[in-house]
């Protein structure tokens, strides 16, 4: 069993890539994507020209495979969407390098490189101009009769709800093991600061800065009563337990899903160390939320100072 690598566990915030010898590069593109993968080769060329090393991997590859290939990389460039990047980062996390990535997929929010600009800003990250971002996933724990039936990270959000059938579910809400409330909603959102802006930003959710060690919980239409959003602390935990037979998931960054039972908890907390990313403005998350939409003018004059 791999063991985490604890050269990249909880680097300090804001020490650049001049700090890091880079020279082993694991590039990792997006399942059937041409262009990605031209783009890769490309990187790779022009990394071997300057005599460093880069291997191309698929977004496919078994987490074993990858997990092999981060203990003798120095970086992970992924060349995808937020999906891409989510699922890497979560099946790297026990053997985890520095991530940066290259935007093939349609949002693009966790992707800091245009692909039209790669070659300038590895240029720039060669040359120690890039800053470390840590950002602390979700661990949760799925309990059915005192077992664990499923356990993982989230990068984004762990999320239960309801199914197919527009109806609401039933739950019971607790945090350190103090009980807050039954719920009749549609879902409840446990969300990274990381994950603000998925999901949980359209169940209005608070927006967090990505390197915030917190967790969010936002309820999904919540039915009468009243259920703010809370931000809660790392060392939180929140638990779930299902109250009523109706069909219920759990859905792991929107990836993957587990259908739950009456009686079953699902426990989430911060997990125990975080992610590197590789960011080229720390403030990159400010100017995304204005670029993407999330921030919006509001009437009268408006100057962009």
């Amino acid at each position: 069993m791999n063991t985490v690598n604890t050269d990249f566990i909880n680097v300090p915030n804001g020490k650049t890539s001049k700090e890091y010898v880079l020279q082993n590069f694991l590039l990792i593109i997006k399942e059937n994507n041409s262009e990605a993968l031209q783009t890769a080769e490309d990187i790779k060329a022009w990394l071997e020209k300057k005599f460093l090393s880069a291997t191309i991997v698929s977004a496919f590859i078994p987490e074993e495979e990858l997990l092999k290939h981060t203990e003798t990389h120095d970086i992970a460039v992924i060349l995808g969407g937020d999906g891409t990047i989510l699922g890497i980062s979560r099946r790297m996390y026990r053997n985890p390098v520095p991530l940066l990535g290259i935007n093939f997929g349609k949002v693009g929010f966790l992707a800091d490189i245009p692909p039209e600009n790669w070659k300038e800003c590895f240029k720039k990250l060669l040359a120690g101009a890039y800053q470390i971002q840590n950002v602390t996933p979700l661990h949760f724990e799925h309990i059915r009769d005192s077992r664990i039936v499923n356990s993982g990270i989230a990068m984004n959000d762990v999320v239960v709800s309801r199914g197919a059938v527009a109806k609401s579910i039933f739950i019971k809400l607790c945090i350190d093991d103090i009980f807050l409330t039954n719920l009749h909603c549609d879902g409840l959102i446990c969300s990274a600061p990381l994950g603000a802006t998925a999901y949980a930003a359209s169940a209005h959710g608070p927006l967090a800065f990505p390197a915030l060690d917190a967790h969010i919980v936002t309820p999904i239409s919540p039915f009468a009563g009243a259920f703010p959003p809370l931000v809660l602390p790392r060392e939180s935990s929140i638990q779930i337990t299902c109250l009523e037979d109706r069909e219920t998931f759990i859905t792991i960054d929107g990836q993957d899903s587990y259908d739950v039972r009456k009686n079953d908890t699902v426990l989430v907390k911060s997990a125990e160390h975080k992610i590197s990313m590789f960011v080229s403005d720390p403030r990159w998350f400010w100017k995304r939320l204005r670029e993407r939409g999330f921030i919006m003018p509001g009437p009268g004059k408006y100057t962009n100072r």
